[in-house]
C-alpha cells in the first residue's frame, strides 16, 4: 500500500512507518507555509488496525482535519480527509492506493 499528501503544492508519498512535517530540514515533508512549526505534525502508518494517526506536536497555530482544528493530540485520519498544517497554507488530501482496505477514521465521522 503506498499513501501520499496531494495538494496544489505537490504530491508528497508518505512514509511506510511515520512521515514527518515541518519547516524543519530534516523534516520527510518540508512546508514553508505560514504558521508551519519547524516540528510540526507526524503521520503514522499503524499496522495493527490498518488506519493512519495523524500527531500535531503542540504547534503555535495547529494541524486541521477536515476544517477542524487538531492541537497537541492524535487522531485517526482516513483517505479522503483534507489536512492542513498552521494558518493559511495548503490544504493536503490523504490518498491511499488499496484505500478501501485502509479502515476510516474518526476524523471521516466526525469524531475530531
Amino acid at each position: 500500500m503506498r499513501a501520499f499528501l496531494k495538494s496544489s503544492e505537490g504530491c508528497f508519498q508518505l512514509k511506510l512507518c511515520t512521515t514527518t512535517i515541518g519547516r524543519h530540514p530534516g523534516a520527510d515533508i518540508i512546508l514553508q507555509s505560514a504558521g508551519v512549526a519547524d516540528h510540526h505534525a507526524a503521520l503514522q502508518f499503524a499496522p495493527s488496525n490498518n488506519s493512519f494517526v495523524l500527531q500535531d506536536f503542540n504547534s503555535l497555530h495547529g494541524t486541521f482535519v477536515n476544517s477542524c482544528q487538531v492541537q497537541n493530540t492524535a487522531v485517526t485520519v482516513s483517505p479522503g480527509n483534507i489536512l492542513r498544517f498552521g494558518a493559511g497554507g495548503a490544504s493536503f488530501q490523504l490518498v491511499v492506493d488499496g484505500a478501501a482496505q485502509v479502515r476510516r477514521g474518526a476524523a471521516a465521522q466526525g469524531r475530531v
